[in-house]
C-alpha cells in the first residue's frame, strides 16, 4: 500500500469534475421531447408563405429544390416574353453569367454584318434569338443591368462610401436617359426597376418615390413580376421615411403575389402601433386584402392566433391562410398537450421550455369551438382538413370518445391520398391512446402493429409514443420489467439490476404462451435472452454476498454456458491495488459458477476447522476484496466501473449508487469491503502464523481505508488506522512487514510519523 491510491481518491474527482466557470457559457438544455403526427403532406407547399407559417422539414426541402424563386420567376418571365423559343438555361447564362464584354460583342454583331457574336455566346440560343431579331434595346438593358449589379448585390448595399453613392447616382441619370429612348415598354419596366433599386440602395428615399411616380405612368406593360420588385423598393423607401402604414400595405401585396420576394416582404412588414394598423387597413381595396394583413400579423411573435383566424374568417372564409394557421396552431397544441399523461419527459419540458404553457388548455378549447362554428356554417372549401383537425384536437386533449366520433365524421368527407393517410395516422394514434388496461389482446394487437403496420413505421414518433404509453400501463399494472424494456435495452439494467425486473423477465422467457409483444421484447434471434438475465440475477446476489442464492440462480442455466459470462481468478495476492492488471498466464481461471462453488466449499471447510481455516479465510478475503470496486476482478460482481464514482459529490446518496444520465437506475458500485474485512480479521484471529496474520492485517487495513473513501462525504467522518497500528505493534518483525514497508510508501510514512 502506498501514497498513490489515497492521492487519486482525494484529487482525481476534482480533476474529472472541475469547478463551474463563471461565464456566459451554460450547459445546453435537454432536447424537447414530444410527439407529432401531423404530416407535411397534409399541406400544399405552393400555398403562399407555407414554409413561413408551418415548420416542416419537407416544406424546407421543397423550397430548396425550387432554388432561388426570384431567379426562377425572372427566367420564366424572360422565356415567356420571347415566346419560349430560347432555352431557359441559355437565358440564365446571358442574364446572370455572361460578361459585359460578351454582351457588347453581341451588340456589335447586331450593328455590323462583318462582326461575329464571339466565342462566349456563339452557341447560346438566347443570344442567337436577340441577334436574329435585332433586339438591341434588350442587349443595351442587359449591359446596363450588369453595370448596376456591383452596387446592389456584390456589396452590402447599406455599407457604401460616398464615392460609391456618387457613382450610383450617375447610373441613375444614365438609366433615365436609356429609359426615355427605349421603345419597348417591357424593357422600360426593367429600366425602372434598376433605377429605383439604385436610388433605394443609395438611400435617396424621396427620389425613389419621385422616380416611381414619374416613370410608372410612362409604362404600358402586361402584368409582370418586375412590378412587385419595384413595389418592394417603393415600400422600403416609404418605411425608411417613417410612412409605416403605406409601406406595410405594399409589403402585404408583394407577400401575397410575388413568391420570389415573399419572405423579404414578410420580414420587412412592420407596424408599430394600433393607429398605424388602422391606417393600413384603410388602404386595403377589399376584404381579401385586409384578410392578408391579418394573416401576416398572425404569424408575428406573441400574436393571438385564434383572434387573427377569426378576423380572417369574417373577412374571407376562403382564404388559404386559414388552413395554414389552423395547422400551425394544431402543431403548437400537439407539442404542448399530446400524450401529456404518459410523456415521461414532461417535467423536463416544463422546466426548460415551459411546456405546456398556462393557457394551452384554454387555447385548445377556443380552437375547438371555432372549428365547430366553421364546420356548422360550411363556408370553407377544405371541409375535410377542418374535420380531421376537429378529431385530432379531441385526441390531443385526451378526449377519446369524442375523438372517435369526430374521426368517423371525418371519414365521410376525406378524399385524396394525402388526407386519407393523415386520417389513418390520427386513427392509429387514437387507438394507441385508447388502451386503458394490460391484457393479452392488447399486447397481441400492439405486437402486430409494431411489426407490420406501415403507418407505424412511416411516422417515427409512433415508437416513442407507443413505448411511453405502454410503459405507463405496465408500471400501473405491476409489470416493471416490461415497463423497463419500453424505454431501455436490457444492457441498461446491468449497472444496477433490479430483482423484480429480472424475475418478471425470466418468467416471461419461460412462458410458452407469450404474447406477440412479449415475444418481441425478449427474443434475440431464435432464442430468448434468459441466460443474460440469469447471469445478471446471479451477479446481483454476488454483489450482496448472497453466494448460495447466486449459485442456485446460475444453475438455472446450462453449465456449459457459464464461461460465456466471464472467467476470473480473484485469489491472486497483490500488495498494491490495480484495477486493470492482467493475471499471470499460469493461474487457473474460473467462471462465476465455478468461483461460487469454490468459495462456498472453502467457507464450509473453514468453518468445519478440519484443515487450515486461517489460510481458507485469508483466501476468501482476497477473493471478495479483489471482486470489489478497488481491485482487478471487479467485473465478477459488477458490469460497469467509473473512476469518477469516488468523488464526494457522487457519494452523497450514501447507497453506493452513482446517478448518471446513461443509466436509468444509476450505477451501483461495489464499494462495500466489509465482508472481505470480516474474512481477513477471522484469518488473523485463528492463525498461528505471524506472517499470515501480518498479511491479513495489511489487507484489513486496505478495507479500512476504502471504508473511509466511500464514507468521507459524511460529516464528522475521519480516517482511522486501527489495522496499521495493529500491524506495526504486533507484526513489525515479520518477513511480510519488511517487504510491505519498503514497497508501500504510505505505510512507511505512517510508521515513521
Amino acid at each position: 500500500m502506498h501514497r498513490l491510491p489515497l492521492f487519486f481518491a482525494l484529487f482525481l474527482p476534482a480533476l474529472l469534475h472541475p469547478a463551474r466557470i463563471a461565464s456566459n457559457c451554460r450547459p445546453l438544455p435537454p432536447p424537447f421531447y414530444g410527439y407529432s403526427f401531423i404530416s407535411p403532406r397534409i399541406l400544399d407547399p405552393r400555398l403562399p408563405g407555407a414554409n413561413l407559417y408551418v415548420d416542416f422539414e419537407a416544406l424546407e426541402e421543397y423550397y430548396k429544390k425550387k432554388g432561388d424563386l426570384q431567379v426562377k420567376d425572372n427566367l420564366e418571365e424572360w422565356e415567356e416574353r420571347f415566346c419560349g423559343v430560347p432555352d431557359i438555361r441559355d437565358i440564365s447564362y446571358v442574364v446572370y453569367q455572361a460578361s459585359i464584354g460578351g454582351l457588347e460583342q453581341l451588340r456589335t454583331a447586331m450593328r455590323s454584318r462583318s462582326a461575329s457574336v464571339g466565342y462566349e455566346l456563339e452557341d447560346n440560343t438566347f443570344a442567337r434569338y436577340l441577334l436574329r431579331n435585332k433586339c438591341e434595346e434588350t442587349v443595351d438593358y442587359l449591359i446596363f443591368a450588369k453595370e448596376c449589379e456591383p452596387y446592389v448585390v456584390a456589396h452590402k448595399p447599406w455599407e457604401k462610401s460616398q464615392t460609391m453613392y456618387g457613382l450610383m447616382q450617375k447610373l441613375v441619370t444614365r438609366g433615365l436617359r436609356e429609359f426615355r429612348r427605349t421603345e419597348s415598354h417591357y424593357i422600360r419596366l426593367r429600366y425602372a426597376y434598376q433605377i429605383l433599386r439604385l436610388a433605394h440602395y443609395s438611400k435617396q428615399y424621396e427620389q425613389v418615390l419621385k422616380l416611381h411616380d414619374e416613370l410608372m405612368p410612362q409604362i404600358d406593360n402586361d402584368p409582370s413580376v418586375v412590378e412587385y420588385w419595384i413595389m418592394g423598393h417603393r415600400a422600403g423607401a416609404l418605411q425608411a421615411l417613417g410612412r409605416n402604414a403605406e409601406a406595410a400595405y405594399l409589403f402585404s401585396r408583394v407577400f401575397e403575389h410575388c413568391p420570389g420576394k415573399r419572405e423579404t416582404a414578410y420580414r420587412s412588414f412592420r407596424i408599430k402601433n394600433d393607429e398605424e394598423w388602422k391606417q393600413c387597413l384603410l388602404l386595403c381595396q377589399s376584404d381579401h386584402e385586409r384578410a392578408v394583413l391579418y394573416a401576416i400579423r398572425a404569424n408575428m411573435p406573441d400574436s393571438r392566433l385564434l383572434v387573427e383566424m377569426k378576423n380572417i374568417y369574417s373577412l374571407d372564409p376562403s382564404s388559404p391562410f386559414l388552413g395554414l394557421l389552423l395547422i400551425q396552431e394544431m402543431k403548437k397544441l400537439e407539442r404542448e398537450l399530446l400524450g401529456l399523461g404518459f410523456n415521461d419527459k414532461r417535467a423536463l419540458n416544463k422546466r426548460y421550455y415551459n411546456v405546456p404553457g398556462p393557457d394551452a388548455g384554454a387555447r385548445l378549447v377556443g380552437l375547438q369551438q371555432f372549428i365547430t362554428q366553421v364546420l356548422a356554417e360550411g363556408l370553407v372549401a377544405d371541409e375535410a382538413l377542418w374535420r380531421l383537425s376537429h378529431a385530432y384536437l379531441y385526441l390531443v386533449a385526451g378526449n377519446i370518445p369524442d375523438a372517435n366520433k369526430a374521426l368517423q365524421d371525418a371519414r365521410r368527407v376525406v378524399s385524396g391520398k394525402m388526407l386519407k393517410e393523415q386520417l389513418e395516422v390520427f386513427a392509429l394514434a387514437l387507438k394507441i391512446s385508447s388502451y386503458e388496461a394490460v391484457n393479452d389482446s392488447m399486447e397481441n394487437e400492439i405486437g402486430y402493429i409494431r411489426q407490420y403496420d406501415p403507418i407505424y413505421f412511416r411516422y417515427e414518433d409512433f415508437t416513442d409514443f407507443t413505448d411511453d404509453k405502454l410503459a405507463q400501463l405496465f408500471q400501473q399494472a405491476g409489470y416493471p420489467g416490461k415497463a423497463f424494456l419500453m424505454h431501455h435495452p436490457l444492457r441498461s439494467l446491468k449497472p444496477n439490476p433490479s430483482l423484480d425486473i429480472l424475475d418478471e423477465l425470466i418468467a416471461i422467457c419461460n412462458d410458452t404462451t407469450r404474447t406477440k409483444l412479449e415475444n418481441e421484447l425478449v427474443m434475440q434471434g431464435d432464442s430468448t435472452f434468459i441466460n443474460e438475465l440469469i447471469d445478471m440475477r446471479a451477479t446481483y446476489f454476488m454483489s450482496r454476498y448472497e453466494f448460495e442464492a447466486a449459485l442456485e440462480t446460475l444453475k438455472r442455466m446450462d453449465r456449459v454456458q457459464w464461461d460465456n459470462y466471464g472467467v476470473f481468478n480473484p485469489f491472486v495476492e497483490r500488495l498494491n491495488d490495480c484495477v486493470r492488471c492482467r493475471l499471470p498466464d499460469t493461474v487457473t481461471v474460473y467462471n462465476k459458477g465455478e468461483l461460487l462453488e469454490q468459495m462456498l466449499d472453502m467457507e464450509y471447510r473453514a468453518r468445519a476447522g478440519t484443515e487450515r481455516s486461517d489460510l481458507l479465510y485469508y483466501r476468501l478475503g482476497l477473493a471478495v476484496y479483489n471482486m470489489t470496486y478497488f481491485s482487478y476482478s471487479w467485473k465478477a460482481m459488477d458490469y460497469y466501473r467509473s473512476g469518477a464514482s469516488l468523488s464526494v459529490e457522487n457519494l452523497k446518496n450514501g447507497d453506493g449508487v452513482i446517478p448518471g444520465p446513461r443509466f436509468p437506475f444509476g450505477n451501483r458500485e461495489q464499494f462495500d469491503c466489509s465482508r472481505a474485512r470480516f474474512y481477513f480479521e477471522k484469518a488473523r484471529i485463528v492463525t498461528n502464523d505471524p506472517n499470515l496474520a501480518a498479511r491479513a492485517t495489511f489487507m484489513a487495513a486496505k478495507c479500512e481505508r476504502n471504508e473511509y473513501y466511500a464514507n468521507r462525504w459524511r460529516e464528522g467522518v475521519v480516517q482511522t488506522f486501527d489495522n496499521f497500528d495493529l500491524l506495526i505493534q504486533n507484526y513489525s518483525d515479520t518477513e511480510f512487514f519488511l517487504r510491505a514497508i519498503q514497497e508501500c510508501k504510505y505505510l512507511q510514512a505512517y510508521a515513521t510519523r
